[in-house]
């Protein structure tokens, strides 16, 4: 279930970065920024943030496979892990750093969840 809310989340911001020129106005501590290079930042923003939306769509598609849920389940944590580290050093407004530690939190509790099943099964080729 998290998988579909970040999906969301990062499809709302995507498109949101993409399509409407102040979008920067409503993120917090992004700024209110003009010129050809901020919205040059504000693409590819947005197209990272599609990526994200397309590859935790993915690995919710995927659930049922371990190795795939894993491994996305995994990455994203990653990367929101780093994404707090940046937002606490770089942004005085930390209403940005609170969602990504809340995905990071509930991304790494649904990887551990499914990560433990896996050391409580016997493994198939000991004896």
């Amino acid at each position: 279930m998290i998988l579909l809310l970040h999906t969301l989340i990062q499809a709302v911001v995507g498109f949101l970065f993409l399509f409407y020129p102040h979008a920067g106005d409503l993120v917090p501590g992004f700024g209110t920024s003009e010129g050809p290079s901020f919205v040059l930042l504000m693409k590819m923003y947005g197209l990272a943030a599609l990526f994200l939306g397309g590859l935790s769509l993915h690995g919710y598609r995927k659930r049922n496979d371990d190795p795939t849920f894993l491994l996305v389940t995994l990455s994203l944590s990653i990367y929101h892990y780093l994404m707090i580290a940046v937002q606490t050093v770089y942004n005085p407004d930390h209403r940005a750093t609170l969602l990504h530690f809340l995905l990071a939190i509930f991304l790494t509790g649904q990887y551990l969840g499914r990560r433990r099943k896996s050391w409580k099964t016997p493994a198939s080729g000991s004896n």
